[in-house]
């Protein structure tokens, strides 16, 4: 269904940064369905680390409960994934390795403004998102939480744990060993470290249960060594490597209290969620595992813990299995209709 929407581009001139660094960005968007009179019917969902719009379409459909015959859907994809405004498709000061961090609270608050200029959208009926979309789904729910009224964080953090950041880091080191990599000054893309990155993450997204019962070979792999070479080893030749680094930043950056208004005081940053909260954490989850959503909901007033009993690792928020895509359109539908 999304293939065929139109994508829409929205210009923020001199946007400043959390950084303070001020530049001009493109926000590329998707935005469909029906909206009402009120127009209180608004869904966001948010892209994650390395996907695009075209990835966000498994959980909307004339069937599930995210309708766009009864929703008005936006899609925004993040800075630096390739789509909007990235290290690899801006010029000037800013381009390549020189293009600046940008953080989760940059991207929601672009977001905003985006609803606001664009459709005077003052009210968000549900924000969703998986991976790095769920910490935007955390941040809006945060930073701004007269706006949301339900919010859904699937395999997200809050804020960036400890290990996570140390797991990034090895990702990185693996990259930018490439030879070709040049400080991110390369004339072509260091393949071999894209190459060698995928082969770390392949040991960590989808957890060990997918490998321990073989659930490779219901997705039409042989064995282990198919999975690297047909998947793992393909799936980043498409993006840039400046773009993967960057939002690699991003995601190391994530801190919903690191902002004007919470001074990195995390408990207050969750305890001013007002939105009907669900966090859905994989249950074998290596990177947002359930017991830091687990700590995360001492503090969220109106929140729930429902943990997707999924062998997918860190892909049960991708619903790549009808269980997993039920469990995940059953919490929507129990916020959705309150």
């Amino acid at each position: 269904m999304v293939e065929k929407e139109q994508l829409k581009n929205f210009r923020l001139e001199n946007f400043q940064l959390k950084s303070g660094i001020k530049i001009d960005l493109d926000l590329n968007y998707l935005a469909f369905g029906n909206l009402n009179a009120e127009k209180s019917n608004v869904i966001l969902f948010p892209t994650r680390y390395a996907g695009t719009h075209l990835e966000q379409g498994y959980l909307i459909n004339s069937d599930f409960p995210i309708n766009p015959n009864d929703y008005f859907i936006i899609i925004p994809n993040m800075f630096c994934n390739g789509v909007s405004s990235s290290p690899s498709n801006t010029e000037g000061n800013f381009s390549g390795p020189n293009f600046p961090i940008i953080t989760i609270f940059d991207n929601v608050c672009a977001q905003k403004k985006l609803l606001n200029d664009v459709f005077d959208i003052n009210e968000l009926k549900l924000v969703i998102g998986w991976s790095m979309g769920g910490q935007q789904a955390f941040q809006w729910a945060s930073y701004f939480p007269d706006m949301v009224k339900n919010m859904i964080s699937m395999c997200g953090h809050a804020k960036t744990t400890d290990h996570t950041f140390v797991f990034l880091e090895g990702v990185y080191a693996a990259l930018t060993s490439d030879p070709e990599w040049k400080n991110g000054n390369y004339e072509r893309q260091p393949e071999k470290g894209k190459t060698t990155m995928a082969r770390v993450w392949a040991g960590w997204a989808h957890g060990q249960n997918w490998y321990r019962n073989k659930n490779y070979l219901k997705d039409g792999y042989k064995n282990p060594s198919d999975v690297l070479d047909k998947l793992w080893n393909k799936i980043y030749y498409h993006r840039d490597a400046n773009d993967l680094i960057a939002m690699m930043r991003t995601w190391q950056e994530h801190d919903i209290s690191n902002n004007d208004k919470y001074q990195k005081n995390i408990s207050l940053a969750l305890n001013s969620i007002t939105a009907k909260s669900i966090l859905m954490p994989g249950i074998n989850d290596l990177y947002f595992p359930p017991e830091d959503n687990e700590i995360e909901l001492r503090d969220i007033k109106n929140g729930e813990l429902r943990t997707i009993p999924s062998d997918f690792g860190h892909y049960a928020g991708a619903g790549k299995t009808k269980s997993d895509l039920d469990f995940i359109n059953k919490a929507i539908t129990d916020l959705l209709i309150n």
